[in-house]
C-alpha cells in the first residue's frame, strides 16, 4: 500500500483536563465532575463512521475505565487505539518514575479493556521538552513503538524547536523508538501549527488548506489533533485567566465543521498505519546515540527519514 500520509488524532480527555492552572481540579475530584466526554467522542465517532474514515484515539486510562464500551466501540469501529498516559501528568513536572508508572499503567488498563496491543503514546500537552528527553527512553522501555508527543516549535507545555518535521526514528538503549511529530509550517520564519485544538480552532479553513497543500508538497504528513471537548461549545468552563480562556475556548462552535470538511477532503490512515508504512517502504536509519543528543538538545536536524 503507499504511503498513508495523513492522521486524525483525538486525545480522548474531559473538559477538566487543562494543564498549567491551579484552579484544574485534582484527580481526586475528577469522579466528582459531570462528564461530558462520552457524547462528545461519540459524536465524532458518528462523523468518522460517515465519511469511512479511520482515526486514532489517544485514550486518557483514567477515562477509558470509566468508559469502557465507548473505548470497545472504537475499536469495534476500525480505529487505532493509542495510551495517553492515565492521570494526564506533563513529564517535566512529575519525574521519571512517576512517568514511567503513569504510562506502563495506562497501556495495561487499554489492553486490559480492548484485548488488543496498544503501540503508541502522546503525553499530555505534547510536554516533552529539551530538558525531559529521558522520555524517549522511557516511552520505549515501557513497551510502545512510536511516539506522537514532539512539538517541533515552542509552545507553553513542552516544543523541541529545532525538531524534524517528518517521522524519524529516535535510538534507545532497547531499540528504536518511531516519532511522528505534530504538523507545522514556516510562516514569517517561524514554525506554527493550525492542524489541532485552539489552533485549529482561530485558524479559517482557506488556511488549513493552504497548510495542508504545503505539507503536501514538501511530502511532509498532515496530522490533525482534536480533544473531545474542542467540538463542544456547550462544555463547562474553568475560571482560567483572561489570555487561558481565550486559548481554551476560542471558536469551539467552529470545529466540529472543521473536522467534517478535512475529513471530506483529504485522506487519512491511522498512526499504526503510518509508522508501519514508513519503516516498511521508506529507507530509515534509528539516530545513534551521538544524533540523538542533537534532537533533544534541539540543535540539529540530521535524520535519515527518506
Amino acid at each position: 500500500m503507499g504511503l498513508p500520509l495523513n492522521c486524525i488524532t483525538i486525545d480522548v480527555e474531559d473538559w477538566f483536563h487543562i494543564l498549567d492552572s491551579d484552579v484544574v481540579p485534582d484527580i481526586s475530584e475528577w469522579s466528582g465532575l459531570p462528564s461530558y466526554v462520552e457524547g462528545n467522542t461519540a459524536r465524532i465517532l458518528d462523523l468518522l463512521y460517515a465519511v469511512r474514515v479511520k482515526a486514532t484515539f489517544f485514550w486518557l486510562g483514567w477515562i477509558a475505565e470509566r468508559h469502557k464500551s465507548l473505548l470497545r466501540r472504537c475499536v469495534q469501529e476500525g480505529h487505532e487505539i493509542a495510551s495517553h498516559g492515565y492521570a494526564h501528568l506533563l513529564p517535566y513536572e512529575v519525574g521519571e518514575g512517576r512517568f514511567r508508572a503513569d504510562i506502563v499503567h495506562a497501556k495495561a488498563v487499554l489492553e486490559d479493556i480492548t484485548g488488543t496491543g496498544v503501540v503508541g503514546f502522546r503525553a499530555a500537552g505534547f510536554g516533552i521538552k529539551e530538558a525531559t528527553s529521558w522520555a524517549f527512553d522511557v516511552i520505549g522501555s515501557a513497551g510502545y513503538l512510536y511516539d506522537a508527543s514532539v512539538f517541533p516549535s515552542r509552545r507553553g507545555h513542552g516544543g523541541i524547536a529545532h525538531a524534524p518535521l517528518v517521522p524519524y526514528p529516535i535510538a534507545i538503549p532497547s531499540g528504536s523508538l518511531f516519532e511522528i511529530p505534530v504538523s507545522v509550517i514556516e510562516m514569517l520564519g517561524r514554525r506554527a501549527s493550525i492542524f489541532g485544538g485552539g489552533y485549529l480552532r482561530l485558524a479559517p479553513r482557506a488556511m488549513i488548506k493552504w497548510g495542508a497543500s504545503r505539507l503536501k508538497a514538501e511530502g511532509r504528513p498532515l496530522i490533525v489533533y482534536v480533544h473531545p471537548r474542542d467540538i463542544d461549545p456547550d462544555h463547562p468552563r474553568l475560571p482560567l485567566p483572561l489570555i487561558r480562556r481565550f486559548k481554551c475556548y476560542v471558536n469551539l462552535h467552529t470545529t466540529f465543521g472543521k473536522l467534517k470538511w478535512l475529513c471530506q477532503n483529504y485522506p487519512f490512515g491511522t498512526m499504526r498505519d503510518m509508522m508501519d508504512a514508513y519503516t516498511g517502504q521508506v529507507p530509515l536509519k534509528a539516530e545513534t546515540a551521538p544524533a540523538l543528543a542533537k534532537v533533544r538538545l534541539a540543535t540539529g536536524l540530521e535524520h535519515a527519514a527518506g
